[in-house]
Parts: C-alpha cells; structure tokens; sequence
C-alpha cells in the first residue's frame, strides 16, 4: 500500500492513532456535512435524490451562485440556502483540515506562517478583529469559497469562529443571489 507522505510526517510528529484519528475525523465532518445532511434535508423536505446531487455538484462548481440552480429546480429560497450552507461547510472544514495536514510536512509553509505570525503579532487589531475580515472576503470571485478557508488558516484564526465569519459571510451572499434572481434587488435600488 503506498502511504501519502503527509500522513507519515503526520504519523511521526503525533502517535499514529492519533493521526489516524484526526484523518478520520476530518473525513467524517466532510462526509457529514456533504452527503449526509444535503440527504436528511431532501427526505424532510421532498427533494428528490437527483436534484440532491444537482445541488451539491453546482454549489462545488457555481459556489453562491448555485442559488439560482436551485431556484431553477423549484425549491423553496430557504431550503436552497441549508442545502448550500451545509455544502459550503464541508468545503471549508476540508480545506483547513487539508491545510492543516499539509503544512506540518512543508518547511516553506512553515516558515511562511511564522513570517505572517510575525507580521501580525505588530498588528493586534488583525489578531483580534481578523476574523470577521472572512464574512466579505467570501464574496469576492476568485477568492470565495475556497480561498476564504485559506486565508482563515493562513492567518492562524480560530477554527471555530472562522468556520462561523465564513458561514455568515456565505450566507449573506448566496441570499443576495437568490434576491437578484427574484428580482428583490431591483425594487430595492
């Protein structure tokens, strides 16, 4: 079996049940938030397996503006935003835990976060107010979704209120699609 080198370094700095552990865990969140909850959403509320997927896959390829596949599928704004809510939580979760896996094995990304933990330690606005920094960086094209994630871990913020500026941020954004897409937007400007 040929072993990815990121899990020895993992398996070497930690006890190797603990990295497998964590691997596992990692995993799970993903799976949970990806698969399983999209899934128990669709059977509460009468979405059929295939418009399941349709939503999943759009939200991975479209991120925010996945919104308007959903709409175009018929589903109610609300149900249109968990299922992408919980699709862009899997994202972000995966993204920092690849993160996280891999820079303990690269001696450049370890020095380029001492570097950034230099910087800011001069800056504490951005150690204490940093991480709402995230809610409008996941607007920005480019950046979005998975980038944001990035930004969060290269910053060093907390995990838990990263994952929550994100998940504001996320929010905010796809309703602003949905919004435009009935036509809300402009009979407010």
């Amino acid at each position: 079996m040929i072993r990815i080198a990121a899990i020895e370094e993992c398996e070497r700095r930690i006890s190797p049940e603990a990295c497998r552990m964590r691997i596992a865990r990692s995993i799970g969140f993903v799976i949970l938030f990806l698969l399983v909850i999209p899934h128990l959403l669709g059977l509460a509320f009468g979405v059929p397996p295939p418009a399941v997927f349709t939503l999943i896959a759009s939200t991975i390829l479209l991120q925010a503006a996945a919104a308007l596949v959903g709409l175009s599928l018929g589903q109610h704004p609300a149900v249109v935003l968990i299922f992408l809510t919980s699709v862009a939580v899997a994202v972000m979760i995966g993204i920092l835990e690849i993160c996280d896996l891999f820079a303990e094995r690269s001696y450049l990304i370890q020095r380029l976060l001492r570097k950034i933990d230099a910087k800011m330690g001069r800056i504490d606005y951005l150690k204490h107010y940093g991480a709402l920094m995230l809610i409008p960086i996941i607007w920005i094209p480019g950046i979005a979704l998975y980038g944001a994630p990035v930004v969060a871990w290269l910053f060093q913020y907390p995990r838990r209120i990263s994952i929550l500026c994100m998940t504001a941020g996320w929010v905010i954004a796809v309703i602003v699609v949905m919004a435009a897409a009935l036509g809300l937007v402009r009979l407010a400007f």
